[in-house]
Formats: structure tokens, sequence, C-alpha cells
């Protein structure tokens, strides 16, 4: 499955327009709305963006991956390209396109698919996004994610909050739960940047019954990351 990349790209066009910039990090876990895709186990990270002052944005995302079992896929890379703009000092909007991609194994590249987002911006801290896969997991069946984030300074500290709604256009093909096309995802993250590192603890839960997949079970997930200005 994927990191909802756009998950970390929520706030990125507002503060990156003009530029390339890379980071690199490193979680304890990689949870997709909640669910492992490393069976538990941490990932290393890396990213690189462009964005132009017109605002259209480009970029690439990989991380490993382990989806447990026999399933050799061990690397997951993805693209995007969208456009940002700001209506007021308010509200902005962001469209975009991601293509995710799999590889490890012969058959690895079967999980690629793509996907449609637009996103709501609101005093620059808030936003609300819906993801639409016409394929999910290159499977015959659509899939749509709702998610809202928002986030607060608390002195050197930033916190944030989001909740998601994730639901399979055919429980058959894809099913969250037993016998459930969708499930919910809540969490709430603390960071702080820390001699140019970003510090950041989340506790995040699912509404996906254990006995199903314990992938999607409470946790809390620890990560640090270091983002660089390549060009301005």
């Amino acid at each position: 499955m994927k990191k909802h990349l756009l998950f970390a790209l929520a706030f990125a066009p507002v503060a990156s327009l003009a530029a390339v910039s890379a980071d690199i990090e490193v979680v304890s876990d990689y949870r997709f709305n909640g669910v492992s895709q490393t069976d538990k186990g941490p990932a290393l990270q890396g990213a690189l963006n462009y964005s132009h002052t017109s605002g259209l944005y480009a970029g690439t995302w990989a991380s490993n991956v382990d989806f447990g079992g026999n399933d050799d896929t061990n690397l997951e890379w993805d693209y995007y390209l969208g456009y940002y703009r700001d209506i007021n000092p308010a509200f902005g909007f962001d469209v975009g396109y991601a293509q995710y991609t799999y590889h490890g194994a012969s058959y690895s590249d079967d999980y690629n698919y793509g996907e449609y987002y637009v996103g709501l911006y609101f005093n620059a801290n808030t936003t609300l996004y819906w993801y639409h896969a016409p394929e999910y997991f290159g499977l015959d069946t659509d899939h749509n994610i709702f998610k809202l984030t928002h986030s607060m300074p608390l002195g050197d500290y930033t916190l944030a909050f989001s909740a998601a709604h994730s639901v399979s256009g055919d429980k058959d093909v894809w099913a969250w739960d037993e016998n459930e096309a969708a499930y919910q995802y809540v969490e709430a993250a603390v960071s702080r940047m820390f001699h140019g590192f970003e510090i950041k603890g989340t506790v995040m839960t699912t509404t996906i019954d254990d006995d199903f997949n314990d992938n999607g079970d409470s946790t809390i997930v620890l990560s640090v990351k270091r983002s660089f200005e390549l060009m301005k």
C-alpha cells in the first residue's frame, strides 16, 4: 500500500514555492492511515520536491516496505504532479495526481496504481482532502479517502490532528475489516525542531479489528526528519 504522501505534502506547497527541496526521514513504523506498511518494522524514507511560483509542483518519494508472509516486495517509489493556489490569505486549493509503484519481486508492479486528489486549505493550518484511486493497489475496484487535518503551534512544538475515512468500492475485492468496505482512522502528533531535525511522536488508532489485521492496531510512531533546501 502507501504512505499517504499528501499526508506529508499537506502544507508543503505553501512553504516551498519556487524551490527544490529534499528530505530524509527515519520512522519506527511506516503507516498509511494507521495501517503498517512495514509489518510494524522501521523504515527509511526520502523525497525530492520541486515547486514553481506559478503553483505547479512535482516530486518523488520512496520507502522500504514489508507486506509480510512470502511477499518479497520491499520498495515503494511514488511520483506526483500537482497545482496549488491561494485564493486569499484564508483559503487555497490543491489538485494533483500521484503514481504509486512497487519493486522487489517480479510481480510487485502488479500493485502499481494511480490516484487523483483534491484538497482545500483553510487559514494555512487546516486541510480537507479527497483521494480517489480508480484501480486501488492494482485491483479491479476503486478506493476513496476523505481526510481532515488541523495543526497549531504550542510554544516550541507543533500539535497536529488528523482523521480519515477510507472506503473500498467493492468489499469482495478489497475489505478493510471482516465484511466491511470502510474503516476510520485518527491520530495526534507532537513535533519539534531540534538542531535542524524535526522530531515527532504520533499516537494513532483505527477501527480495524485486530483479529482481522493487527497491522492496524493502536500504536505510537516515532520519527526523525531532516530537510534540505537545494535551490531557491
